[in-house]
């Protein structure tokens, strides 16, 4: 047996087991209450998981599905295509932002009540967007919609911290992903089949009824998830803004983990001398009012929630991550705005129908991604483990991003190329659309782990700085994608380019990260007060 007493074990660094794993704690350690969603039943965690999953998937499918119907948009209100490309851009930058609103509000008012509110908002937009008349009208719209959507990019990640433990949260934020992503990738083949038979209000129109399924969904499936911990006997003053955080406090000279006692919604006074009832737990109905009472630290959590991201955004490893989604996922967004310019023009002439039915290459991708680059990202680390002598490092899952990569780097590059020289259809859609939607869901999948694995307590800002990230540059390429294609000599070749750079340059950090770079910047921060959040409050 190999002693690890002398190792430095800074955040992000473990010790495994001889099966390869972590040893793993109840973190956050619930409290006695059955009403405590951390001691829910499986159903009961898995019912509130499918209602935001459903939640999630109707929400992006109404605001990033619209690019197959830009011809008939454009038809109708006369607009060029870079008039066309801000439909999707103006809410790709409101479903950014608009979470520094909605994060302080679901922790002042609940989750439940945000997404009721906003569910109801959703569908009021979906109306809006179905009966405008002139593009000023379409483009607010779009706006707007973007703004109450963005509830999909924040709720669940803070529902997911509410009812599932700390070693239990990548996999569901996995899940999670995969609704988002297959809302983005089968609404396009949507919004592109009935626009093309029935008109583009249609489309508008079946958001607007789904919407209000959802309300109905939420209303009966979705209790309040964030709730007051008070373990010890001892009250806690700490909160969390986009994720209900563990409460640990790593004290990273012994590598020892300390329970803290965490702050949630409703109120447990519960000793923690009683064991916890872990999955035999259910919501009272108390949990399943529309509304909740305020929370009575309301000033506090709009300057924490608005200030932190704001704070993690400088940290190297986050902002990286942030990158590292942004680069796939805006590769993505390129190809989905581009699509009904392509397609519809000579030679190809495509319908809208036909125009959405290429969107399925993005959805066998990501699921290929989905499928792969956990198990394979893992595989790499627990061989990386065992031949450290049983220390795992974060750093150590970076190297499978490489495969991922190459395949980036292919699908950039060839899809501006097919683009230029008019490739066959096929040729676009497999190694274009298809390896751009493995990529998607595979290098961020893999990126964002490897921060969460480093600064843990602080997840749902990393998914805050990430989103940001993503959101933001996704809105610069509606303006100048279209005019960089049509006045650049090599056309399409140049806007690919650029991409490239986007995509692949924040990659290139992996390599001083894996060798060395990662663990410097943990062991300087290993007494940021990112790793005691809930002591700071």
């Amino acid at each position: 047996m190999v002693s690890h007493e002398n190792i430095d074990i800074v955040p992000g660094t473990e010790i495994m087991n001889e099966d390869g794993k972590a040893k793993k704690a109840l973190v956050p350690h619930p409290s006695s209450d059955p009403q405590d969603p951390l001691n829910w039943s499986t159903t009961w965690k898995l019912t509130v998981m499918a209602s935001q999953w459903l939640f999630t998937w109707i929400s992006v499918t109404g605001a990033l599905s619209i690019a197959p119907m830009f011809p008939l948009l454009g038809k109708e209100f006369h607009l060029n295509n870079t008039q066309l490309s801000l439909l999707t851009g103006i809410t790709v930058i409101t479903l950014g932002f608009a979470n520094f609103i909605i994060v302080p509000l679901s922790n002042i008012f609940g989750r439940r009540a945000i997404s009721l509110v906003f569910s109801i908002l959703i569908m009021l937009t979906c109306i809006w967007e179905a009966l405008a008349t002139s593009h000023r009208s379409l483009l607010a719209a779009r706006a707007m919609n973007g703004l109450v959507c963005a509830t999909s990019e924040s709720i669940p990640v803070q529902m997911i911290a509410d009812v599932f433990f700390l070693h239990e949260r990548g996999l569901w934020t996995g899940v999670y992903f995969t609704g988002y992503f297959l809302g983005a990738f089968l609404g396009p083949v949507m919004s592109g089949s009935i626009a093309a038979h029935h008109g583009w209000q249609s489309f508008f129109w079946l958001e607007t009824a789904l919407s209000a399924f959802a309300i109905f969904m939420i209303a009966f499936t979705f209790p309040e998830t964030k709730y007051h911990r008070n373990n010890g006997g001892k009250r806690a003053t700490t909160h969390d803004s986009t994720l209900q955080f563990s409460g640990v406090k790593n004290i990273a000279e012994g590598g020892a983990i300390e329970k803290q006692g965490s702050d949630t919604g409703l109120d447990s006074d519960n000793s923690s001398l009683v064991p916890p009832p872990v999955g035999k737990g259910r919501p009272s109905s108390q949990q399943f009012k529309p509304f909740q009472k305020a929370d009575s630290r309301w000033k506090m959590f709009i300057v924490r929630d608005t200030w932190t991201p704001v704070k993690v955004f400088f940290n190297p490893i986050v902002l990286w991550a942030g990158l590292m989604l942004a680069g796939p996922a805006d590769l993505v967004l390129f190809f989905n705005m581009t699509e009904s310019v392509i397609f519809a023009a000579p030679p190809y002439l495509f319908n809208p129908q036909q125009v959405g039915y290429t969107n399925f290459a993005f959805v066998i991708g990501a699921l290929i991604g989905l499928a792969t680059a956990g198990p394979f990202s893992d595989w790499i680390a627990a061989r990386a483990t065992r031949k450290n002598n049983g220390i795992r490092e974060a750093e150590m899952r970076l190297p499978a991003l490489w495969t991922y990569m190459i395949i980036t780097i292919f699908s950039v590059i060839l899809g501006g190329i097919a683009y230029q020289r008019q490739w066959a259809w096929g040729h676009i859609v497999i190694w274009g659309y298809g390896f751009a939607g493995l990529s998607v869901t595979s290098v961020p999948t893999i990126a964002i782990s490897y921060a969460i694995d480093s600064y843990k307590p602080i997840s749902g800002e990393i998914m805050v700085v990430a989103t940001v990230c993503k959101n933001f540059i996704g809105f610069s390429y509606s303006y100048w994608i279209f005019d960089l294609a049509h006045t650049s000599k090599d056309g399409w070749i140049t806007p690919a380019m650029v991409i490239f750079a986007c995509t692949v340059g924040p990659a290139l950090f992996a390599v001083p990260l894996y060798y060395g770079l990662g663990k410097k910047i943990r062991t300087w921060t290993r007494h940021s007060d990112l790793h005691r959040m809930e002591e700071i409050i």
